[in-house]
């Protein structure tokens, strides 16, 4: 990864702080934090650290205006950011608190508090983690696995774990629908086109064709040709395939639609992707189905989810391996 827009990845050799400065270990921390998945991959947040705080602020020049409503964007994203930094203190050996501020632009406030038992297993996670969006083997996850991956779920959010042939093959049809309906929308596709990137970007930000497995050379007309053409047909049935490859699915949602809940679904969506590398489970979001009302509409009624679905990710293994993705490293980000 030479590439300046990919150096942000390159932090294994920082893996110990020789530092007890409160400021100092914050900033690592969010060195870690920098690398969560975000919609569209538009990483909303700004940081300011001093002293023994860390503000995390939502970047308003990278939400989504058009589908970000639909997504819950950008709350979700923000919070994945602070489940992978609770997680990156875990791993570097610090107890933090994070608390939520209840403001349209200052989202939450995180500061040291003390120190606990370190793992560099979890750093590592965090450092491989990426949305691998390749077909699955057809292999079980285990019970056990998915309960260590999903133990810490916050109370104002919920799961559902679907492994059946017959559940696997609902959510497929359900998405390809809202995939139709969603891609088909010439608004969407303009503001989709906007996060796509070529495989050759040097965009700190969005998506190059790779992550939908487009090679270098049609990745670059991938962005004009997603805001022109219609290609709802082509990409339901990409999707499709891979919910059919899929031997486990994992739908979240918030039991009460409020910013708080969404803050924390996007933690736990977060850590469940942290966790599953550290057990060599894939993960990949997956989720028309939950965006487009009528779908979402059709999957709450099926399995009499308690509240609002917000993610569903697939679970699996597989020998290939998926890219990163670009990213705004910390000094740019920080204000």
């Amino acid at each position: 990864m030479a590439k300046s827009n990919y150096t942000a990845w390159n932090i294994k050799g920082q893996l110990s702080l020789n530092s007890d400065k409160p400021e100092d270990i914050l900033k690592l921390l969010a060195k870690y934090a920098i690398l969560a998945p975000s919609g569209h991959n538009t990483q909303p947040w700004k940081i300011h650290i001093e002293d023994n705080t860390l503000l995390l602020y939502a970047n308003t020049s990278r939400h989504l205006p058009y589908s970000g409503l639909k997504a819950n964007e950008p709350l979700v994203s923000l919070g994945s950011f602070l489940g992978v930094l609770k997680l990156a203190a875990k791993g570097m050996g610090y107890e933090i608190s994070v608390n939520y501020t209840n403001s349209k632009d200052k989202i939450a406030r995180v500061e040291v508090i003390g120190k606990t038992r370190r793992s560099d297993e979890l750093l590592e996670a965090i450092i491989h983690r990426v949305s691998n969006r390749n077909f699955y083997e057809n292999k079980e996850v285990p019970e056990s696995v998915i309960k260590n991956i999903t133990a810490a779920k916050p109370e104002r959010v919920y799961f559902k774990v679907l492994s059946a042939h017959d559940d696997i093959d609902f959510i497929a049809i359900q998405t390809v629908d809202a995939t139709k309906t969603i891609m088909g929308d010439a608004k969407f596709r303009l503001e989709l086109s906007k996060w796509v990137r070529n495989n050759a970007t040097r965009q700190y930000d969005g998506m190059p064709g790779f992550v939908q497995g487009i090679p270098t050379p049609p990745s670059l007309l991938a962005k004009h040709i997603i805001k022109r053409i219609d290609v709802s047909k082509d990409q339901s049935k990409k999707d499709f395939k891979r919910l059919k490859n899929t031997p486990c699915l994992l739908i979240m949602g918030v039991k009460e639609n409020t910013n708080n809940a969404l803050l924390d679904a996007g933690s736990f969506y977060s850590t469940v992707c942290v966790n599953a590398q550290k057990f060599k489970v894939a993960t990949a979001g997956i989720g028309t189905a939950i965006i487009d009302p009528e779908t979402t509409s059709n999957i709450v009624k099926k399995y009499a989810l308690p509240g609002k679905p917000i993610a569903i990710i697939r679970l699996g293994y597989t020998n290939k391996n998926s890219k990163k993705t670009p990213r705004w490293p910390l000094e740019k980000v920080l204000i």
